[in-house]
């Protein structure tokens, strides 16, 4: 199946790791016409001795597959949680993302609204994971506000605080049929969204029969050696599985 403008699929590794890492996932994408794939430079992270991504030496890699496919072929998705990072994965990236910890970084959002161009397809904005759905909307208002045309935003539910959860959060549905009904896209990250492999697709399958816009999933050749968030990812096999039967 094939992205459109009603739906948004994105598919890879929690973090762009090496370039063997990498191309299974492209190869996937491109077998099944789905172009949107994770290649996320910079990684914040809770532990400040985890692994924080490649940073600018992962530009190489988008070099080398840049050489393989087409813009059309595969558009990359990368996360900026600063300025600096903006400005360095900007000229890459079809898919700025913004991640929960930088929903409400105002100043980080209006400098989107400054390096968004017609290179660009998406502006994905995930929700704080203590985050309202109003102040999500405002966060959107933002990118609205300087530049990003309304239809180019998307919003991407990826789980909130939970006591009772067994991981400690726990995927929103209603905050994003709520959100939906502002008229933005909506789409969900199982992986974030309930930190375990196990319910990755039974949530993007239930979140694709409430109606919503797609989803984004984690997945990795080896999820068992993911230098980060392994536990949520899931292989190649599961992922082109997911895709065959929902998409």
């Amino acid at each position: 199946m094939k992205d459109n403008q009603q739906s948004l699929y994105i598919f890879g590794p929690c973090a762009l790791e090496s370039l063997e890492q990498i191309t299974p996932v492209a190869a996937l994408l491109k077998r099944h016409q789905l172009t949107y794939i994770r290649t996320q430079l910079f990684k914040p992270r809770t532990n400040p001795d985890s692994f924080q991504g490649l940073g600018k030496d992962g530009i190489v890699i988008l070099e080398t597959l840049r050489k393989t496919y087409s813009p059309a072929e595969l558009k990359f998705v990368c996360e900026a949680g600063s300025t600096d990072q903006l400005a360095i994965i900007a000229p890459w990236a079809s898919i700025i993302q913004i991640g929960a910890r930088n929903m409400q970084n105002f100043e980080l959002l209006k400098a989107v609204g400054k390096h968004f161009s017609d290179h660009h397809d998406y502006v994905l904005l995930k929700r704080g994971f203590a985050n309202t759905v109003e102040e999500w909307i405002e966060s959107a208002r933002y990118l609205i506000q300087g530049g990003v045309p309304k239809s180019k935003v998307v919003l991407c539910e990826r789980g909130t605080r939970s006591l009772t959860s067994p991981t400690g959060v726990q995927l929103d549905f209603i905050a994003a049929m709520e959100a939906k009904k502002s008229g933005f896209m909506v789409i969900t990250d199982p992986s974030h969204g309930s930190k375990r492999s196990e319910f990755v697709i039974p949530l993007a399958k239930a979140s694709l029969q409430l109606g919503l816009d797609g989803v984004m999933i984690e997945c990795h050749p080896r999820p068992a050696e993911s230098v980060s968030d392994a536990l949520q990812a899931i292989s190649i096999e599961e992922t082109e599985k997911f895709i065959k039967g929902s998409l």
